[in-house]
């Protein structure tokens, strides 16, 4: 075993997956896949691709 591995890690899910076994969750509202967010959440949800890529461009602006 690797020192940096943790015994009896677990995967985390896909988006798709996390969709299918969870409450429902809100929509990016850029690319429309389910973010990470529930629908309850107020304001703009983005998932974690497009969070990544808007946190890129507001850093590089300025």
């Amino acid at each position: 075993m690797n020192e940096c591995e943790t015994p009896g890690a677990r995967p985390v899910p896909v988006a798709s997956e996390a969709a299918e076994s969870g409450p429902p969750y809100a929509e990016c509202v850029l690319c429309r896949e389910p973010t990470e967010y529930p629908e309850s959440v107020k304001g703009i949800t983005l998932c974690p691709v497009c969070e990544w890529q808007e946190a890129q461009r507001t850093a590089c602006s300025g």
